[in-house]
Order: structure tokens, then sequence, then C-alpha cells
């Protein structure tokens, strides 16, 4: 009886003395996670990754620089519809037959003018063309945030029909918005709205 005591007491301290190394190596095992990366200004992620996403600010700041490339694109491209019908124009043979019962100068005149107006609308397209092609990785997460802020400007405004030429809903699509504090200032003028309109429709 004494003999198998013994054993026996040996054999659970043995276990005993394991058993603490089988948790502490199930304990250092490191556990797996899904990494989430967040784009920045700085190192932006790589377009189409798993887990991505976009802060607010780091989209405001992109909707401010693409609305740069936008307006920087609006004066070369009215200049270059300028040049262009102009030189076309200057091509041509000057013949003193009226065109639309007007003289010909008068109407190459207005052509020209016509070319520098439709190159001054084609600015902010050729911007924005640029400007994707220079964001060309964050170019899909930049879609999607438009989408949501989108979502956002129609779920928050006012009411659109208590819209009026006298009392417009302040910045109908949201387009002078460039940073988070200016939406919460949006959303701000939005309930005053909204107040405002239901107090001048209560009193009717």
């Amino acid at each position: 009886m004494t003999t198998a005591a013994t054993r026996m007491s040996i054999m659970t301290g043995r276990a005993a003395f394991r058993a603490p190394c089988i948790a502490r190596s199930v304990c250092n095992t490191p556990a797996k996670s899904t990494p989430r990366r967040f784009l920045t200004t700085s190192t932006p992620c790589k377009a189409g990754a798993e887990g991505e996403t976009m802060d607010w600010n780091t989209y405001f700041a992109l909707r401010r620089s693409r609305r740069n490339y936008e307006y920087a694109f609006m004066a070369p491209c009215a200049l270059i519809g300028l040049a262009g019908t102009g030189y076309y124009f200057a091509q041509k043979d000057f013949d003193p037959t009226p065109i639309f019962g007007m003289d010909q100068v008068v109407v190459y005149i207005a052509g020209t003018i016509a070319g520098g107006i439709v190159g001054l609308a084609a600015g902010p397209m050729v911007g924005n063309m640029i400007f994707r092609a220079v964001n060309s990785k964050s170019k899909p997460l930049v879609d999607r945030m438009d989408k949501e802020f989108f979502k956002h400007i129609v779920k928050n405004r006012a009411d659109p029909s208590t819209n009026s030429l006298s009392a417009p809903i302040p910045d109908f699509y949201g387009e002078k918005i460039k940073s988070v504090s200016e939406y919460r200032s949006w959303l701000r003028k939005q309930r005053e709205y909204r107040r405002k309109t239901q107090f001048f429709v209560g009193t009717e």
C-alpha cells in the first residue's frame, strides 16, 4: 500500500508540474486578428484591401483637394477654348455674306467667346479627371464616401418642399462643407431652418 501510494503521489506530482507548462504554451500563442487599416493622407491604403476604411477628416481633405483641382483647370481650359476657336475662325477666308443676318466678324467673335465658355465649363471635369488619376489608390474609397456623405445630406437636410426663392434651404447639396466642424454647423442651420418653417406654417 505504501509503495502504491508513493507511485500515485509521484504521478500526480508530475501531472501537476506539467499542467502549467501546457497552459503557458496556450497563453503564449499569439491570437490571430484581422488587421484593420485606416487611410490617411500620409499612408494611403491600397484600393480593394479588406477592412479598408477612411475617416471623415481624410475624406474632407481629399474633397477640398478635388475642388482645388477643379478650380485650377477652369482658367486654362477657358483659354484653350478661346485660343482654339479664335485660331479656327482666323484661318477662314473673310466673306461679306451675312450669317443668320449678322456680319461674319460678329459671328466669329461670338463663336470664340462661346468656345471660351465651353472650355470654362469643361475645366471642372478635366480637374476631376486629373484628381482621380493622381489619387488612383484612394479613388474607390472617395467614391464610397461620396455616396455615404450624400446619404447624410439627404437624410438631415430640411424638407425640400419648404424651399423657396425668398427663403432657400441653406447649402441644399452640402457643397460648401469642407470639414467635420462645417458639417455640424450645416446641421445646426438645417435645424434652425426647420424651426422657422414650422413656426411660419403654424402661424398661417
